[in-house]
């Protein structure tokens, strides 16, 4: 699984104990549910799959891509927690600025209509938070009325970070020293984990490895995964590009290896316990500003040091709470006197280890899911029809052919129709008796 799917996966496990939970997926999976119900769906039979349920929760297009589950009356919880518009932008800069544009307005749209009917929002961070807020605002729904019951609008829109299982990783078998041919028994090993996306810099990290290697042959850099397992998502030019890079400073495949599959979930724990440090790299573009990087989680979870550049939240952690180094963005050198730091200073290492144990505790699933469990408990209390803090009191989602979202715009596009008539009177009237003082000569203060 990639990020999108560890996140569902890890959120049905964790709210478990608190619903009937049901996982919806569009493929069979071989993985085992555990407290909760793993279901596959046809994508012409989705809403008569999820009739039983009172609570929607999605993320990306679902609701966009299958409107039925909108007229359902059914509370609707949406995952913000990738920008998207954010994410294209960097994906997509090698087309035509047409072509770019088209994509844009297609997410621009997709998500205004998300924003118009979703009950409950919820994204990653703190920084995306302040993003999406912007957008709510723009779309209606930061009101008088959401804002008189709820000053901090936590209850329309909160945050549930990507979480870190309750158990430490144990390992259960060797995969890379002394196992994989070009790393040794004894070598140190820079993980980069997940994919390589055009969002990414894996060439600042290619590049200070081509620098250690001219100096020592026992670090080696292993990109985890590069194939991604969605068929739908393309292998991206990021991938050619670092791979080329590598073949022309003469480290591909010896101290620069690219693992040309995708790494099981469950098995991401034997990498990460053999690794020395973990490895990220931001491009300064403003996809990173607003990025929360699951992969630095995966170290967390493990107490694995990282190394990283400046940009993202997750690494304004690690700097801010010594989980590891950060460096500026594109400072090759920089980035391998961080390495070889971590590496040789036995000090530094241990004290980054135990401030990420630390860490790990306030990231765990069961904490990170605390605003879905308070959602979910208010909607049980209000009924599927009922009033819903952070919506607008009104028809509820799916009465008739439109949202309770947009019965409750056409309300507010009303009552803004009365002020600016109220305001036009007022501004007549205090002309008029302007006019008046000025013939009569009354001072007004």
């Amino acid at each position: 699984m990639a990020g999108p799917g560890i996140r569902c996966w890890e959120f049905a496990r964790a709210l478990a104990g608190d619903a009937d939970v049901k996982l919806f997926t569009p493929a069979a999976s071989d993985l085992a549910a555990e407290g909760f119900e793993l279901a596959t769906y046809d994508r012409e039979r989705v809403a008569e799959a999820v009739g039983g349920c009172e609570v929607l929760l999605a993320q990306g297009f679902t609701f966009n891509e299958n409107p039925e589950l909108t007229r359902m009356g059914k509370f609707l919880i949406i995952d913000l927690y990738v920008p998207l518009t954010l994410e294209a932008m960097g994906q997509y800069e090698h087309l035509t600025l047409p072509e770019q544009a088209g994509i844009q307005q297609g997410i621009i749209g997709a998500l205004k209509r998300q924003l118009e009917i979703g009950h409950f929002f919820i994204c990653a961070s703190e920084r995306q938070r302040d993003y999406w807020l912007g957008w709510l605002s723009m779309a209606g729904r930061v009101t008088p009325e959401v804002y008189g019951r709820d000053r901090t609008l936590r209850e329309l829109i909160d945050v549930v970070p990507f979480g870190l299982p309750e158990t430490p990783p144990v390992a259960t078998g060797r995969v890379l020293k002394g196992v994989h041919p070009a790393i040794g028994e004894n070598d140190r090993v820079l993980l980069w984990g997940g994919g390589i996306y055009n969002w990414l810099d894996p060439f600042t990290a290619i590049r200070a490895v081509a620098l250690l290697a001219e100096k020592r042959d026992d670090i080696k850099l292993f990109f985890l995964g590069t194939r991604h397992p969605d068929p739908n998502v393309p292998k991206m030019r990021a991938y050619d590009e670092a791979v080329a890079l590598s073949r022309e400073l003469g480290v591909l495949d010896s101290a620069v290896i690219f693992n040309d599959k995708w790494v099981p979930y469950e098995e991401r724990a034997n990498y990460l316990l053999e690794a020395d440090l973990g490895a990220n790299a931001n491009i300064e573009h403003v996809e990173t500003r607003f990025a929360f990087r699951t992969r630095i989680l995966d170290c967390i979870w493990a107490s694995l040091p990282v190394v990283s550049t400046h940009g993202d939240c997750l690494s304004g952690l690690v700097e801010r709470k010594e989980l590891g180094l950060v460096v500026d963005s594109g400072e090759a050198a920089a980035y391998a006197a961080a390495v070889e730091r971590l590496l040789d200073d036995k000090t530094l290492y241990c004290r980054c280890r135990e401030n990420l144990e630390a860490v790990a505790r306030d990231f765990r699933w069961p904490v990170a899911t605390e605003p879905l469990k308070r959602f979910l408990a208010h909607a049980g209390a209000e009924g599927a029809g009922g009033r819903v803090i952070g919506r607008l009191e009104c028809e509820s989602a799916g009465t008739g052919g439109d949202s309770g979202a947009s019965s409750c715009a056409g309300t507010w596009r009303a009552a803004g129709v009365i002020h600016r008539r109220a305001v036009g009177i007022i501004r007549r009237a205090t002309g008029v008796i302007r006019r008046a003082a000025r013939k009569f000569r009354i001072r007004i203060s």
